[in-house]
């Protein structure tokens, strides 16, 4: 049995970054479930992952992506035939599995229901507000952003499930108004009860502070720093980096400065020799860490990229937080604004191309498989 995917053509060219290929349709190996796809959604990974060489010709595409579970591997709980799923997967480094195909190999951990899903809602290309998880192009927009909060928040952040204890703790979420930050922001003040201060173009901050920001600062304003260290008062606990490029990272250490000890963390693997370090500053109560989320994916086991192998530990505590609260969670949370584009595989030469140009600003693109 074949179907289609987009894979990578070798070529960084606008509008020449997939083509659709057959290929054939995997088996389903104990613990992984294999999903008929509805909808996709483009992560800046996807176009990362090829850029920094790490996807190589052939390769299929992808990392998020909504649909209906067609098969289900043996030792797999929680799921049956028909489930309404949201994915995430490490993709861009296969030449025979990826989000943009028919019908995708996932593992069981990294399967989100979503039961919200009104199957008959079908979101016209063009942009869309902000919303619940009730379509599948708005389940296909949050997983791989989903599970990377959970990362970064319960794993490397080392602050507890527990509202009473953290009443008094704050955390800088620069980038607040990526996809990541959204959901970010949502995750820390709803299920951690800390203070939020975030980042983000004024347009965006009343949206921001509804999903439960405390405060939001316009990164684009020259005292922008120093605005930061007055809201956080020196109680800063945790960063995060959602844009992740050499100017944010430095931004968000130098934001957090008179915060001691604070734990500083971004998506793109940079850490301190990235830095110009402050002598003033007590470095040593500083920790650097590192965001991968692929490291959940028991799929991922050996190398998954820049020499970083799975994490059984991780992955043990990601799956027992996602039994627990992801159900409820996935309730009340809100979407980023989604830019749906026309239907088809082939769109997602259209999106890559938008989010490397920088084209989207707060905003998901999304689309349906046909």
């Amino acid at each position: 049995m074949s179907q289609e995917a987009i894979v990578f053509t070798g070529s960084l060219e606008t509008g020449q970054w997939g083509e659709v290929r057959k290929i054939g349709v995997p088996e389903v190996p104990a613990g992984m479930l294999l999903v008929k796809a509805v909808a996709y959604a483009a992560n800046p990974t996807d176009w990362k992952h090829v850029a920094l060489g790490m996807g190589k010709k052939g390769d299929v595409i992808g990392s998020d992506v909504a649909g209906y579970v067609e098969k289900v591997g043996s030792g797999v709980n929680g799921f049956k035939v028909g489930d309404k799923v949201g994915l995430t997967l490490h993709g861009n480094i296969s030449s025979v599995n990826g989000a943009f195909q028919d019908y995708v190999l996932v593992d069981a951990p990294a399967t989100v229901l979503f039961d919200g899903i009104d199957e008959s809602k079908v979101l016209s290309p063009g942009s869309h507000g902000p919303g619940a998880i009730d379509s599948f192009e708005a389940a296909a927009s949050a997983p791989l952003s989903l599970a990377t909060m959970a990362v970064s928040f319960l794993y490397n952040s080392g602050i507890p499930m527990d509202k009473e204890a953290n009443k008094d703790k704050t955390v800088l979420i620069w980038g607040g108004a990526t996809a990541a930050g959204i959901y970010g922001i949502q995750l820390a003040s709803r299920l951690l009860g800390v203070k939020v201060i975030a980042t983000a173009s004024r347009k965006h901050h009343d949206y921001l502070k509804l999903l439960g920001a405390n405060v939001v600062i316009d990164y684009h304003d020259a005292d922008a720093i120093e605005q930061i260290k007055a809201a956080g008062e020196g109680k800063f606990v945790y960063a995060l980096d959602t844009v992740s490029d050499a100017s944010t990272w430095q931004s968000l250490y130098d934001a957090t400065k008179g915060s001691s000890p604070v734990t500083l963390d971004n998506l793109l693997m940079l850490n301190a020799g990235n830095l110009r370090l402050d002598p003033s500053r007590d470095n040593d109560d500083v920790k650097f860490k590192q965001t991968l989320v692929y490291q959940i994916v028991p799929e991922s086991q050996g190398p998954i990229g820049f020499g970083i192998n799975a994490n059984k530990d991780l992955e043990a505590k990601y799956q027992q937080f996602s039994s627990n609260h992801w159900a409820s969670f996935l309730q009340q949370v809100r979407t980023p604004a989604l830019t749906v584009l026309k239907p088809g595989l082939l769109s997602a030469n259209e999106a890559l191309d938008l989010l490397r140009l920088g084209k989207t600003s707060g905003e998901k693109i999304v689309w349906r498989h046909n």
